[in-house]
This record gives structure tokens, C-alpha cells and sequence, in this order.
């Protein structure tokens, strides 16, 4: 291969590991993705001759060494993307995103996390996407995890008002408002995530008779410990906590709670709310007061 024909197929590759979607055109249409270079006959073989695939994983190998920094908060998700064999695929799959976030200044590591993680959940929810069991829910497990601690750490305060407790009525619309004395957030898995994770830590070995375990767990980060709590809650108690959103009336949380959960009576719900409130999850204030 001569000086120039390799200088040509050097400036070509670093467009398609650099430039987003050009190696995806030059797969389908060499024609149209060289129109506008001189590329002579025997340097349109050499480019002919690269191998796509291979050059599309390692610019996924590049993309996952930029994101090195984000496993700390997701050990789970990368091991069981290492255990699938898709860590490579997933991000030359995101190549062309990842190329588009950086584009105008480089993004910050939450950026960088929230890009990410918004892509592969995308990904795994896709009716096209391969089967890997109990990724999606360690995903959602580390995310909600790590989002809560950020809440603690910036000290994002929810909603303040003046305490009204008594028990939730359920035969008249209580027109108090929920609120969520800290960062509180609630997910409903297939998996448990939890034992996943456990089953990682010999390398996966004990994953080979995985089956779907559904479990409901409650993310509570509490902003005067600094800490965040995992708490594993029944389906009704999920649905009400799923429900409350700083600003919603008692009847709307109970609505909303039953419309998530049909076969759940309302009178239980209403109790599963009480127990919340003293329990300090959830705070019930005047409306009046309810003000941001």
C-alpha cells in the first residue's frame, strides 16, 4: 500500500471513528460516503477491504475507556454487561450519541452518566433487544440509587409546610397535601436486583439458573443522616409511595395508588399513607402552605 493510499484510509478511519454515522454511510454506500475525495482505483479496494464491524467495536472500545468514570456508582450494570458479552456492542451502538454530546463543550460526568444510562435503558426496553435477564433491573436499581444520593448531597429540600397529621380520611376528599420529608423513590422489578449482585461477586457462575424474582424496593435518601436506605416494600406500599408527588392532595394520592394498583383496597391504602407519615417518609401539610 503506498504513502498516499494509506494516508487516505488513515483519514478515512478516523472519520469513522470520529464523525457520527459516517462509518455506518460508508457501509452502505462507499460511493456516496468517499464523493468528494480523490480516491483512486486501488485506494477504493483498500477501503473496500476494512472491516466494519471491527472498526465499529473499537470505536466502541474508545467510547467505553471514555466512560471509565462511571462505574463506581454502576458495578452491577457492568458486570452483567461483562457477563452477557455486550459491554463492547453496547457502546458502539452509543458511539454515534456519545460523539453528538460532546460536539459543542465537553459534558460533565452527570452529563456523561445521565446520556448514558438513558440510552441503554432505551436500549434493553426495545422489543428488538437481546435477552439479558436481570440487566435492566440492576440498571434501574443502581440509578434510582445513585440519583437519591445525588438529591442528599445537593440537599435538594422538598416542599415545606405546616404539619397537619391525623389519620388519611378516605369517606371525604382530605384536602391535605403529601409530601416527602426527604428523596424518595420506589421501583417495581422482575429481578431483585439486590440478589443479582450477590450472584456476581464469583463471576457470574451462579446466574446459570437465574429466574424472574418480582420485588418492589423503596430508595430512601434522608438528607439529615447523609445516607440512603434500600427498603423492600409489598406492592400496595409501593403504589402509594409510587403516588406521591410534593404537591398532591391526600384523595389524589389514594386515586392515583389505586389506578396503579386496581385489586388494592382504598381504605388499606389510606393506612399504608398513615404508616408512611409516621414512619417519616411522608409528611402531610395544610394546602394553604403547600407553596414551593
Amino acid at each position: 500500500m503506498s504513502a498516499v493510499v494509506n494516508s487516505t484510509v488513515t483519514s478515512v478511519m478516523a472519520r469513522c471513528l470520529l464523525e457520527p454515522g459516517y462509518l455506518d454511510r460508508l457501509a452502505r454506500s462507499p460511493d456516496d460516503a468517499l464523493a468528494g475525495l480523490m480516491v483512486d482505483a486501488e485506494t477504493r479496494v483498500a477501503i473496500a477491504g476494512l472491516d466494519v464491524e471491527r472498526v465499529r467495536l473499537f470505536a466502541g472500545f474508545i467510547s467505553k475507556v471514555q466512560h471509565n468514570d462511571l462505574w463506581d456508582n454502576f458495578p452491577g450494570t457492568r458486570a452483567l454487561l461483562r457477563y452477557y458479552g455486550a459491554e463492547l456492542a453496547t457502546f458502539a451502538e452509543y458511539r454515534a450519541q456519545h460523539l453528538e454530546l460532546g460536539r459543542e463543550a465537553k459534558p460533565s460526568r452527570a452529563a456523561k452518566t445521565v446520556a448514558f444510562l438513558g440510552f441503554l435503558e432505551s436500549r434493553l426496553r426495545s422489543p428488538e433487544a437481546p435477552e439479558y435477564p436481570g440487566l435492566l433491573d440492576v440498571l434501574t436499581h443502581e440509578r434510582l440509587h445513585w440519583e437519591v444520593t445525588e438529591s442528599v448531597l445537593e440537599c435538594r429540600f422538598p416542599v415545606q409546610g405546616r404539619p397537619a397529621p391525623g389519620p388519611v380520611r378516605t369517606d371525604t376528599a382530605d384536602g391535605r397535601v403529601v409530601v416527602a420529608r426527604d428523596a424518595v423513590r420506589v421501583a417495581v422489578l422482575s429481578y431483585d436486583p439486590l440478589e443479582l449482585v450477590a450472584r456476581l461477586r464469583d463471576g457470574g457462575q451462579a446466574l446459570s439458573g437465574l429466574t424472574p424474582k418480582a420485588v418492589c424496593l423503596c430508595y430512601w435518601g434522608r438528607h439529615s443522616l447523609g445516607r440512603v436506605s434500600v427498603l423492600t416494600v409489598d406492592p400496595p406500599t409501593a403504589a402509594v409511595l409510587a403516588a406521591v408527588d410534593d404537591g398532591r392532595p391526600v384523595h389524589e394520592v389514594l386515586d392515583t395508588s389505586q389506578t396503579l394498583l386496581p385489586e388494592a383496597d382504598r381504605s388499606d391504602l389510606a393506612r399504608i399513607l398513615d404508616a408512611a407519615a409516621q414512619q417519616g417518609l411522608v409528611q402531610l401539610i395544610d394546602v394553604p402552605t403547600a407553596v414551593g
